[in-house]
């Protein structure tokens, strides 16, 4: 698994679709984006609650990474038989984890 991945719509689509209105920078369609590009999100704005689009590092920095630079692309991919024993993904998962149906 490569990480890589395509995204064909423009700005004016992608804002139109979230309504997440205007932003300033400019997002063209991108058929190979690769790991650690800065990419557009869709996230949720922390002062108002309202979609906004940001961009944002394609790749998990762990928290305790002092530099982005020492760290290459190793945290693209996770095998779903060591995830919770190695300490990259472990903390990430358990806080993305949702619990199942009881």
């Amino acid at each position: 698994m490569c990480g890589r991945y395509v995204r064909r719509s423009d700005k004016q689509r992608i804002v139109d679709y979230f309504h997440t209105g205007a932003n300033v920078f400019d997002i063209p369609p991108s058929y190979n984006i690769a790991p650690t590009t800065f990419q557009p999100v869709i996230r949720l704005d922390r002062d108002t609650g309202e979609r906004e689009v940001a961009m944002m590092r394609w790749g998990l920095i762990p928290a305790w990474c002092k530099d982005v630079k020492l760290l290459g692309v190793s945290t693209i991919n996770a095998k779903a038989q060591s995830i919770m024993l190695k300490p990259m993904w472990r903390q990430p998962f358990q806080k993305a984890a949702v619990p199942g149906p009881r």
